[in-house]
């Protein structure tokens, strides 16, 4: 069995920008909070979280009617039977908390949902993830699809162990971020997240990161996803190719003339367990959306 969650083009709401794995000096970020707080504010975000490694920020004071900045921080656990380590990203832990052991990723995890936050799986192909490696560890919010600072090492991609999950029956939202160290343009507001939300709140934000609520791009816009009469339909800027996703070999594309674009695409629906998409636009910038679960008794 693999569970559904919220299709957020059918939600009411507003659209918000967000960005939820940010550094600072507290860390090893080249900009002060207020400094990154200011970037974001200007970039038009709606969310921002600051995530220094292991250190959390007093974040108090610096939220504003368009945009809320959230506390958090980013720490690394042992990974059994490999030579890497999980990267996580906790959201909405409070200046002071601190971690009693980051011996056991599982327990860290629970520590944070005990304190009211939620737990994002970050980069796991830079971190030489696979998989299987994560898709066991309860409590996990999301997986990062898109790191912009990974990009700077030619990493910044994660669909493929995202999608592992996806077809082992481990329904995990995705998330995209830019993990921001350096300077505007380097690895700043170069991916982000779209959450749909009844309001600018954390408890929305959190709902919407936990259900799925939410789809990210590097630069193509989604207007709609979602079935209707008996079709998979979604409608997008233009891009030069979109692609419905599957399981395992099972798609379906869509792609524009030379010196064309598209911005639309429909399929009957398919005897497929979930349908995801990804829109490509003519710079090769992508967007993805979560998954539509099909057959919730599929196997996969």
């Amino acid at each position: 069995m693999i569970r559904s969650f919220s299709n957020p083009f059918e939600l009411p709401g507003k659209w918000y920008k967000a960005n939820l794995h940010t550094h600072t000096t507290t860390s090893d970020g080249q900009f002060s909070v207020t400094e990154r707080v200011r970037q974001y504010r200007e970039g038009g975000y709606g969310v921002l979280a600051i995530t220094d490694h292991v250190q959390i920020n007093d974040v108090r004071g610096l939220s504003d009617k368009k945009l809320l900045v959230i506390s958090g921080a980013e720490f690394q656990a042992i990974c059994p039977k490999t030579t890497t380590q999980y990267h996580i990203v906790a959201l909405n832990l409070n200046h002071g908390f601190k971690f009693d052991s980051l011996n056991d990723v599982g327990h860290c995890i629970s520590q944070v949902k005990k304190a009211g936050g939620e737990s994002i799986l970050a980069h796991p192909y830079w971190s030489s993830l696979a998989g299987e490696d994560f898709r066991h560890l309860k409590g996990l919010a999301a997986v990062e699809i898109y790191n912009s600072t990974c990009d700077m090492t030619g990493r910044p991609n994660s669909e493929n162990e995202w999608a592992y999950c996806l077809d082992h029956g481990q329904i995990l939202p995705m998330v995209g971020n830019d993990d921001a160290h350096f300077d505007e343009g380097e690895d700043t507001m170069a991916c982000w997240t779209w959450f749909k939300m009844p309001s600018l709140n954390v408890k929305n934000l959190l709902r919407a990161l936990r259900s799925g609520g939410c789809y990210v791009s590097c630069g193509p816009k989604v207007h709609d996803f979602r079935i209707t009469r008996g079709k998979i339909r979604l409608r997008c800027t233009a891009a030069v190719k979109i692609y419905f996703v599957g399981g395992p070999g099972q798609g379906d594309r869509r792609r524009a003339k030379e010196s064309k674009s598209i911005n639309t695409f429909s399929v009957a629906v398919p005897d497929w367990p979930y349908v995801r998409a990804v829109i490509v636009d003519e710079r090769g910038r992508k967007a993805w959306t979560q998954p539509i679960i099909l057959n919730k008794n599929a196997a996969l």
